[in-house]
C-alpha cells in the first residue's frame, strides 16, 4: 500500500503542474458539522476541514491560490467531504476545542465518526504538498493517528521515530517528550550513528539536553562524519536560539544573559564567539540600541560572515534603516560599510532583495544613477522568478524622479 501511495504521488507530480489561478475550486460544504459528518458517513469518505481565522494571512493566501487550483480542487472534491470553519465564531469555537486547534491554518482530516486521523498546520506553497498530504491522510499506515498508536505500542526504531517527529512537527505538536524517550534508549556511542545525527540535526533544540551536550563534546567526531559546516551550523543554531529565547522571556536579565554567554564560551565550541556576536547583534536590534548595533556590525560582521549572503544582506538592510534616524554625517561611515557588504552579498548570490538593498544604500549616499541600475536589476530578477516587483518599482520611481537618468 505504501509503495502504491508513493508511486501515485510521483505520477501526479509528473503529470500536473504547480500553477495557480485556474478555473475550479474546492467545494466546501456550507452546512452544520452534524450534517457534514452524516454526509461523510453516507459517502464513506474522510472529511477535510480547513480550520481558519478571519485575520490569518496564510489562510487567505491558501484560499485564493491553493483551493482554487484545478489539481487540488479535483483531488479534494473527489476524495473528501470538504468543509471550512472560522475557529473563532459559531460552531468553530467548539470544533477548535474538540480538535485542539492552536494555530492557523490547521488542515484536519477526520473520519465520519469524528475522529482526527491526520493534521497539518501551515500553508505549504506547492500544489504537490496538498496532494501528498491528502494521500497520507488516506493511508491507514502513514497517517498521524497510526503513528500515535505505533509509538504508544513501543516502536522506537530510528526510521520510525524520524517520520513520527516529522508528523508531529507538521501538526504543530510538541516533540520534547518523544525525543527524551527515544534518546533514553540510545547509548552515547549510538549518538554518532547517521540515523541519530539526522534526528539531532532536525529536532534537538535544548542546549542542556544529553544529546546536544554529547554533540558539543564530540564536535570533531561529528565534523569528520557529517562535515564541519553542518556540525557547526547545528551547534550555533541551538545556542543562538537559546540566547534569543532568553531575551524574549519575561525572566530576562542582563546577568542571566551574560551567564549563558559564558556557559557557551566554556563549552569549548569552536564557534562560540561567532554565536555570541550573532546573539548580541540580535539583542541590540531587538532592544532598539541603534548605536551598539551599528558599532558591533561595523567592527565584526566580516570577521564572522564574510561569505554569507543572508547575513551580509540582512545586516546591510538593517544598517540602512537605522541610519535613516541619524544625520547624514553621523551615519555616512556605516552606510559606506553597508554598501560594501551589500555589493559582496550580490557577488555571492544575485537575488532581487540583495540588489534592492544595494540600490537603496547607494541612493541614500547620493549615488543615484548607480542605484537606478541595481534597482532595475532587482525588478528584472523578481519578474524572472515570478515574485512581486511592486515595491522595487516604487523605489525606482523615486530614484528616477531624483536622478539624472529619466528614461
Amino acid at each position: 500500500m505504501k509503495k502504491f501511495i508513493i508511486i501515485t504521488a510521483i505520477i501526479i507530480t509528473m503529470a500536473l503542474s504547480d500553477g495557480f489561478g485556474q478555473n475550479r475550486s474546492i467545494q466546501f460544504a456550507e452546512k452544520p458539522w452534524s450534517e457534514v459528518l452524516a454526509q461523510a458517513k453516507k459517502e464513506n469518505k474522510l472529511i477535510f476541514m480547513d480550520a481558519f481565522a478571519s485575520w490569518c494571512g496564510p489562510c487567505k493566501w491558501m484560499a485564493a491560490n491553493i483551493f482554487t487550483n484545478d489539481t487540488v480542487a479535483d483531488f479534494y472534491n473527489k476524495n473528501f467531504i470538504c468543509c471550512s470553519y472560522d475557529m473563532e465564531k459559531g460552531e468553530g469555537l467548539e470544533l477548535r476545542k474538540k480538535y485542539a486547534v492552536k494555530a492557523y491554518p490547521s488542515l484536519l482530516f477526520i473520519t465520519p465518526e469524528g475522529n482526527l486521523v491526520h493534521k497539518k498546520v501551515g500553508a505549504p506553497r506547492r500544489v504537490n504538498d496538498y496532494l501528498s498530504m491528502g494521500l497520507t491522510a488516506q493511508n491507514p499506515e502513514e497517517c498521524l493517528a497510526s503513528y500515535y498508536k505505533k509509538y504508544a505500542a513501543g516502536d522506537r526504531d530510528p526510521l520510525f521515530i524520524r517520520t513520527y517527529l516529522e508528523r508531529l512537527i507538521d501538526a504543530y505538536e510538541p516533540v520534547t517528550d518523544v525525543l527524551a524517550s527515544y534518546f533514553a534508549t540510545q547509548n552515547e556511542q549510538d549518538l554518532l550513528l547517521r540515523s541519530n545525527w539526522t534526528i539531532i540535526y532536525n529536532y534537538v533544540e535544548d542546549m542542556n539536553s544529553k544529546e546536544f551536550l554529547y554533540l558539543v563534546n564530540h564536535e570533531k567526531e561529528f565534523s569528520n562524519l557529517y562535515t564541519k559546516d553542518s556540525t557547526d551550523n547545528k551547534i550555533s543554531d541551538v545556542y543562538v536560539r537559546s540566547l534569543m529565547k532568553l531575551v524574549r522571556s519575561s525572566s530576562m536579565s542582563d546577568a542571566g544573559y551574560i551567564a549563558m554567554k559564558q556557559k557557551i564560551r566554556d563549552s569549548g565550541f569552536s564557534g562560540a564567539e561567532k554565536v555570541i556576536f550573532t546573539s548580541d547583534l540580535n539583542l541590540y536590534y531587538t532592544r532598539g540600541e541603534k548605536q551598539k548595533y551599528l558599532d558591533l556590525a561595523y567592527d565584526d560582521l566580516e570577521k564572522y560572515y564574510a561569505d554569507s549572503y543572508e547575513m551580509l544582506n540582512s545586516v546591510s538592510w538593517n544598517v540602512f534603516q537605522l541610519c535613516n534616524v541619524y544625520d547624514f554625517n553621523k551615519s555616512k561611515k556605516y552606510l559606506e560599510k553597508a554598501m560594501e557588504w551589500s555589493k559582496k552579498a550580490i557577488s555571492l548570490k544575485n537575488e532581487p532583495a540583495g540588489n534592492d538593498t544595494h540600490a537603496q544604500i547607494l541612493f541614500k549616499l547620493g549615488k543615484t544613477d548607480e542605484a537606478i541600475k541595481y534597482e532595475r536589476t532587482a525588478i528584472a530578477l523578481a519578474k524572472r522568478q515570478n515574485i512581486s516587483s511592486h515595491q522595487y518599482e516604487e523605489s525606482l520611481k523615486k530614484m528616477l524622479s531624483t536622478g539624472s537618468e529619466k528614461k
